[in-house]
């Protein structure tokens, strides 16, 4: 197998990995973890402490992902390689899954949270960068639609530790153990065999007789506006993915028991995974095949706006699960060509993975600016007409994100 082909495989499989790692924490474990934790009572408690551990998790993923970058771009120089740093991450990831299946109380817990999330960016921000360093820009739309995988099998992880959970009593040491063995299973072939093609830079450098491609016109105004754009689409998913245990036991099925709760979670999952799939890879595809990612971008966008406004407003169970899909493959599309996007805008500097660092922050403060309103919105009122009206707030910032994009002037390749 050709080494591009080769590496595309096993670089798939380490972002899968990598997803897995955060994706059923907010959506299963940590509610289920605060359940679990004495003192955490009264109406809207468990609400108010997973929006605390979001929101100080987010400070850190944001500050831990700009170091974790900058050290990576230096052992990029020094070593001519990430692959160090990306086995570093995998170490200290597993041990962060342990702090969290230890913590026994509210500060423990909070304690492992920040520490995994240090952990999940040195992992994650090489592995970001891998897109840069080694894919082409006629091939990035394609590549970020397969790495668009990430998402929704990230969220199929949590219908698989819905279902183990239904048959066998694996309890949620069962489920961090699991989690933790997927993400070994999926990011160790990449580290084991590193089959990386030709470096982009290499490439530019022998097709125009050396030096370092020049920086694409009008760089700072498209990297500002995809950021805006995407810290807008991701404060929209900030607003239901960390809550959607919450939103289906107070919104879609209020007054059910756990189980019927935890099978709504599994279904709202399966829906979202099959629904991003389609998304990441049809909106990556075209967005190559129109040689033009921007019109994708703000369809994408617009999409996320309505599926969100569904969300916020909808009675019916069926509607809402088919909201949440409408919602899943906006995102999906949405981070697919966006990703290729700032891929293409950065692949010229030297300072790739610490310029993705910054972009990362459009993942991390809406980690903490949507918890942030739902604290500041439910209070000690109503739980569900908080979310809701948080839901709301994203369907704007999502319509926001699609003017943004629609500014964007990248030339065509």
């Amino acid at each position: 197998m050709p080494p591009a082909r080769l590496f595309a495989r096993y670089y798939v499989m380490a972002m899968v990995g990598a997803f897995i790692a955060f994706m059923p924490l907010g959506a299963l474990i940590l509610p289920q973890k605060i359940a679990m934790i004495a003192g955490i009572a009264g109406h809207g408690g468990p609400v108010r402490a997973l929006s605390w551990l979001l929101v100080a998790g987010g400070v850190v993923a944001g500050l831990g992902n700009i170091a974790a970058g900058l050290a990576s771009d230096r052992l990029y120089r020094a070593r001519n390689s990430r692959r160090q740093m990306i086995l570093a991450g995998l170490v200290v990831v597993a041990m962060a899954f342990a702090g969290l299946g230890a913590a026994r109380s509210f500060g423990a817990l909070m304690l492992a949270m920040l520490a995994f999330q240090l952990a999940l960016n040195m992992l994650l921000a090489p592995l970001v960068a891998l897109m840069v360093d080694y894919v082409p820009d006629r091939q990035k739309g394609a590549m970020a639609g397969w790495l668009g995988l990430a998402l929704p099998a990230g969220s199929f992880s949590v219908t698989v530790l819905v279902a183990l959970g239904a048959a066998w009593p694996i309890g949620l040491g069962g489920q961090l153990a699991l989690t933790c063995v997927m993400v070994v299973l999926l990011v160790v072939p990449l580290i084991w065999r590193w089959p990386v093609p030709e470096r982009i830079e290499q490439v530019s450098a022998a097709a125009s007789g050396g030096g370092d491609a020049a920086p694409a016109p009008g760089l700072a105004r498209n990297f500002a506006l995809a950021w805006m754009a995407r810290l807008l689409v991701q404060f929209a998913a900030a607003a239901i993915l960390p809550y959607l245990y919450f939103y289906v036991a107070d919104v879609a099925r209020r007054g059910a028991g756990p189980q019927a709760i935890a099978e709504g979670v599994g279904i709202l999952a399966l829906a979202f995974a099959l629904a991003s799939i389609a998304g990441a890879l049809g909106a990556g595809w075209l967005s190559d095949r129109l040689d033009r990612r921007q019109p994708v971008l703000v369809a994408a966008a617009g999409a996320v706006a309505a599926a969100m406004m569904l969300l916020a407003t909808a009675t019916s169970w069926p509607v809402i699960v088919a909201a949440y899909a409408l919602f899943a493959a906006g995102l999906a599309g949405f981070l697919a060509v966006d990703s290729a996007l700032v891929a293409q805008m950065v692949s010229a500097s030297g300072r790739r993975a610490t310029l993705l660092g910054v972009m990362n922050l459009t993942n991390t403060l809406p980690g903490i600016m949507a918890p942030a309103a739902t604290l500041m919105i439910v209070g000690d009122g109503v739980g569900a007409a908080g979310m809701l009206t948080v839901l709301k707030l994203g369907a704007g910032g999502a319509i926001i994100a699609a003017v943004c994009g629609s500014r964007i002037s990248l030339p065509t390749r």
